[in-house]
């Protein structure tokens, strides 16, 4: 691959969420620069093998998230590309169209607008869930590829996600087909690797056994997330209290009736050669460093096999 040209960012943010960003996330328009060239700076001296993008504005995210901490924003950036190489299984085909029917089935929906803190809401339904024909890695990439998507919007980066999940109509074999190996590997790259501000979760129509299932996830949550975490059961009216009635379909007691998130998605599932592109940067591909022949390992050392929490 050719070297690229840097590309140096430029803020497309809002007064709002630029004020929010200075208050909450320690952003300063004068100090920014500095902060980019630092990060780097420090994968030049520590992981030199490591390729970054171009563009400033993906690094831009990891400064965010982790409040223009240098040191954590490299960290989590450095993660981000080695789950690539410790989960491969969700890589080797990350790109989005390869999801396409996943998406058609509308687990995943997006809802139109914000809410009043400015977040964005995304709806996950678990009983669109054919376990049979789409596997627990199939769907996990789908939504990092949601994911990586949504955060090329900078009012998103800095006001957050919310997540609403429907159990209903959840049977117990799903609890066959989620085991710790698969909780502790969720974990660790969405919470871990995604630079993405998780500011509650909401769960719907739980099944009775849900809680044997959420205890699988449990050990791997902070302290901080586990208290943004929102059990409603079949009570949509505290659902409510926190994400507003307006901006929900009628499936969550909602009142939105003509909201559509296909659209969204077909557009996503045009980006291929986006994210073919990006797929290039993070750690040299086995056949980069042995001449060309892959032998089914990357020499590189990373992260190999343990799991760990960042700090957050």
């Amino acid at each position: 691959m050719t070297t690229q040209t840097r590309r140096r960012y430029v803020c497309n943010l809002s007064e709002k969420s630029l004020e929010k960003a200075r208050l909450e996330l320690n952003e300063d328009p004068e100090t920014r620069d500095q902060k980019i060239d630092e990060l780097r700076a420090k994968f030049a001296k520590e992981k030199p093998e490591v390729k970054l993008p171009p563009d400033d504005a993906f690094l831009v995210r990891f400064l965010r998230n982790k409040k223009y901490d240098v040191q954590r924003a490299y960290n989590m950036l450095l993660h981000y590309y080695e789950v690539r190489r410790k989960y491969k299984e969700l890589f080797v085909n990350y790109q989005p169209s390869f999801y396409k029917k996943v998406y058609e089935t509308d687990m995943m929906t997006i809802c139109p607008g914000q809410d009043k803190d400015g977040r964005t809401v995304l709806l996950f339904k678990a009983g669109k869930w054919d376990l049979d024909r789409y596997s627990f890695d199939f769907v996990t990439t789908a939504f990092l590829i949601t994911f990586d998507k949504l955060l090329e919007d900078e009012e998103i980066q800095v006001n957050g996600v919310v997540t609403v999940e429907d159990y209903e109509d959840v049977s117990i074999k799903m609890m066959t087909k989620f085991g710790p190996s698969d909780s502790k590997k969720m974990m660790d790259v969405f919470l871990n690797a995604i630079p993405l501000r998780y500011k509650a979760g909401h769960y719907v129509r739980q099944p009775e056994f849900f809680g044997t299932m959420f205890a699988l996830i449990k050990p791997f949550l902070t302290e901080k997330l586990a208290k943004r975490l929102h059990f409603h059961g079949k009570d949509y009216g505290t659902l409510h209290d926190y994400v507003p009635s307006s901006m929900l379909p009628s499936d969550f007691g909602g009142q939105m009736t003509n909201y559509n998130t296909q659209e969204w998605y077909a557009e996503l599932c045009k980006e291929d050669r986006k994210f073919e592109e990006h797929n290039q940067y993070g750690f040299p591909k086995a056949a980069d460093v042995l001449g060309g022949v892959s032998q089914g390992a990357d020499p590189v050392g990373g992260l190999a096999g343990s799991f760990r929490k960042l700090e957050t």
